[in-house]
């Protein structure tokens, strides 16, 4: 009986240590600096992705719901739909932004064909809904803290307060919700310079690296 318990000690302190490791590691918080780095490593390892999320815009006395669907190929495919109600089989999106990197094309309802956007319109800042823009500008923000960590959708998630690179009069800073496990973006609200909401950005499903057919984003 002692030999066997003399056995087995060893064994159960091998274990306990393996749970203490465990524990420290799946419960301490990372910080920003950390984040960042992780969030930069992670978008190298991205070669596509689908996202369908929903967005609140605040359009001054009223505020304006889409559905969004984004697909996205390595290096710089990209088509996003774009609903006002939510999509189901067989829906038409009144909106479709199907782009190659170089230019970027809109479906237009009314002629029911593409049309390519102007070089200036091109120019401006992609929205943050491109999964793959939000990480890279993430890293390259004026300022980024830590305010606190919540729970969405039974999901811990690090709740940040980001200044983005070139801030504007409307979306002067972000608050985000990115989920400690996977660290992409759960939820974005976007403030202007007089801190009122200015759109609420909720991710409802993201899947990192899946097949897409190429001819997705061809017009």
């Amino acid at each position: 009986m002692k030999r066997a318990l003399s056995r087995l000690i060893p064994w159960l302190l091998g274990l306990l240590a393996l749970c203490s490791i465990f524990y420290f590691f799946s419960t301490r918080e990372l910080s920003v600096e950390i984040i960042i780095k992780k969030t930069l490593q992670k978008e190298k390892k991205i070669t596509s992705y689908y996202t369908f999320l929903e967005t609140n815009i605040n359009l001054g006395g009223a505020t304006q719901s889409y559905y969004v669907e984004v697909w996205f190929n390595s290096p710089h495919f990209h088509r996003v739909e774009i609903s006002s109600s939510f999509p189901e089989d067989g829906h038409e999106p009144e909106q479709v932004f199907v782009s190659d990197g170089e230019k970027t094309w809109i479906y237009s309802p009314e002629i029911e064909d593409f049309y390519v956007l102007s070089p200036l319109t091109q120019g401006l800042n992609p929205p943050p809904f491109l999964l793959a823009n939000f990480l890279s500008s993430f890293s390259e923000a004026q300022d980024a803290e830590i305010i606190g960590t919540e729970q969405r959708n039974g999901a811990p998630c690090y709740l940040l307060r980001i200044i983005p690179s070139s801030p504007g009069r409307r979306n002067a800073w972000e608050k985000v919700w990115l989920a400690k496990r996977s660290l992409l973006p759960v939820k974005i609200e976007i403030y202007d310079s007089c801190d009122q909401l200015q759109q609420t950005i909720v991710f409802h499903k993201t899947v990192i690296n899946p097949e897409i057919n190429p001819d997705i984003f061809k017009i």
